[in-house]
């Protein structure tokens, strides 16, 4: 009759029959003498059952790694030692490569599945198989097996720092304050950001003040899977008519990013805007170079007390020049 199975085919089942054969005559004699648990099977078997997913964070200062676990059950009448593979094509693994289970008994195995840090934001996969080599002291390789999966899923990440310019200083009413900011993100998928100017005032308000004009272009950020630096520059426009110098500090935030309470020490731009001067001529009475240096704050005071001293002055000319007439009369 002709042979209708594929020779490897025959193969495996002529081996797997000739191991079962084997493995009864060694052990047949010795099954009478071993009392079986009800439902523990005389050949050789094991099972394997793997918690189904767990979650990878790989962001910076992550640990990047993950814990999980698989249950094996060796439902036979027999000690059997087990060899384990453990492997993913696209993740680091660690777990013990054997292991010996009891008759009948369950063991729980810890597998270590590790990423690394501009891993790509995903769903993974990490192969477990088992099998038993040896029952009751027998070498019986391919005799029992089983194999089960873990998903793993790389979360998605991007985080951005961004440093601040020079700028600022002391400014006159309706000069502008410009500076410019570098951006550098780290991300595992693509992905958007955008950063905005904010002021807050030496009281801590940060309500934008009036008359202020923010004219500074938009800063959107694309980030492509495995990050990018930009740079961006900021105009903000002070009100010429500004009654009173306004002190406080501009701040540059990540969309979404709470806004301080106080001008940070640090990667910001100090501002002072004075009114704008009055003078007379070439001569500065009040603003940043004025004649009155540190008391210009003071100018209009001095300078009523002054036309206050010219009236008194003339009027007390014009009343000596009466005199002088009346007398001469």
């Amino acid at each position: 009759m002709e042979n209708i199975y594929p020779s490897e085919v025959s193969a495996r089942v002529v081996s797997r029959t000739t191991l079962v054969l084997v493995f009864m005559l060694l052990v047949g004699p010795f099954v009478v003498l071993v009392p079986a648990a009800s439902g523990q099977q005389i050949l050789p078997d094991i099972t394997i059952e793997c918690v189904d997913s767990v979650d990878i964070d790989v962001s910076p200062g992550s640990s990047r790694t993950a814990m999980t676990s698989c249950e094996l059950e060796n439902n036979s009448m027999w000690s059997e030692e087990v060899s384990l593979d453990i492997d993913s094509e696209d993740l680091d693994t660690a777990g013990p490569e054997s292991v010996t289970i009891a008759a009948g008994e369950t063991l729980t195995i810890s597998i270590v599945v590790s990423a690394n840090q501009n891993q790509e934001a995903g769903d993974y996969l990490v192969n477990v198989s088992a099998e038993v080599t040896s029952a009751g002291g027998v070498p019986i390789p391919g005799m029992a097996s089983d194999a089960d999966e873990i998903g793993v899923t790389i979360a998605e990440f991007t985080t951005c720092d961004h440093t601040i310019g020079q700028g600022g200083g002391t400014l006159d009413a309706g000069q502008i304050i410009s500076f410019s900011i570098s951006i550098s993100c780290n991300s595992n998928t693509d992905s958007t950001t955008k950063y905005n100017a904010r002021m807050i005032d030496k009281s801590g308000s940060s309500a934008w003040p009036s008359g202020f004009d923010d004219q500074s272009p938009q800063c959107d950020v694309l980030i492509p899977d495995g990050g990018t630096s930009a740079n961006c520059q900021f105009q903000i426009l002070t009100p010429s008519n500004l009654d009173s110098a306004w002190e406080g500090c501009v701040v540059v935030l990540e969309d979404g990013a709470s806004v301080p309470k106080s001008c940070p020490s640090s990667n910001v731009v100090d501002v002072k805007i004075e009114p704008k001067s009055i003078g007379i001529g070439t001569i500065d009475l009040t603003g940043n170079n004025s004649i009155f240096g540190e008391y210009s704050d003071e100018a209009p005071i001095i300078i009523g007390g002054v036309a206050v001293i010219l009236v008194m002055a003339i009027i007390g000319i014009a009343v000596s020049r009466r005199r002088r007439r009346l007398l001469d009369d």
